[in-house]
């Protein structure tokens, strides 16, 4: 494996497959993550944590299962390692970074249930990525989602709609805008594929 085939993983991640923009994961995030761009920092650092120690536990989960040939429980396995590791680092930030614990307590309860760790987790599976190519894929994976919430956010903060219809005000001009965004990084998915 080669370092440019480790940043091919990396920037694809990033850009041309971002969870939330192009592959449409994770956008199930608390609606407060949306509000101020300093809370989706939160929500995102949050998600790419959560997202990495998911994928390292997945990844050895999925190469136990394969080895005593029980492929066939992966998505069950998958569905409750995620759970499991938002509980875990719930419970240690808790005991040994209480005010880290108090301010990322709401992130947290939130990324239980959202679906950009099981998906990445599962795009890892499919794949074949070695722990390396893995980890990377979900750390910059969420490193993308967070660049994708922080600027919806402070895109959000910036519209000015007094000057749009009463009709595009509120959720569909910020569903045209997260549109716009995604468009943008379809461009990179093109490249990707070349």
């Amino acid at each position: 494996m080669t370092a440019v085939y480790l940043a091919g993983v990396a920037l694809a991640a990033l850009l041309s497959e971002n969870f939330i923009l192009v592959n449409c994961l994770g956008i199930g995030t608390r609606t407060q993550a949306f509000d101020h761009p300093l809370e989706a920092g939160r929500t995102g650092a949050a998600l790419t944590a959560v997202m990495t120690l998911t994928a390292l536990v997945t990844w050895v989960a999925d190469q136990l299962l394969y080895h005593f040939a029980l492929d066939y429980y992966q998505t069950l396995v998958f569905a409750l390692v995620g759970p499991l590791v938002v509980w875990a680092l719930r419970s240690f930030l808790h005991s040994c970074v209480p005010e880290l614990s108090r301010r990322l307590d709401e992130s947290l309860s939130s990324i239980t249930s959202n679906c950009a760790a099981m998906g990445a987790a599962l795009i890892i599976s499919q794949r074949g990525y070695n722990l390396g190519a893995a980890l990377l894929f979900a750390l910059f994976g969420g490193l993308g989602a967070t660049i994708a919430l922080i600027s919806f956010a402070g895109l959000r903060l910036d519209l000015n709609v007094d000057g749009c219809p009463k009709s595009f005000r509120g959720a569909p001009l910020e569903l045209i805008t997260a549109g716009l965004m995604a468009l943008s990084l379809v461009g990179f998915y093109g490249l990707h594929l070349a």
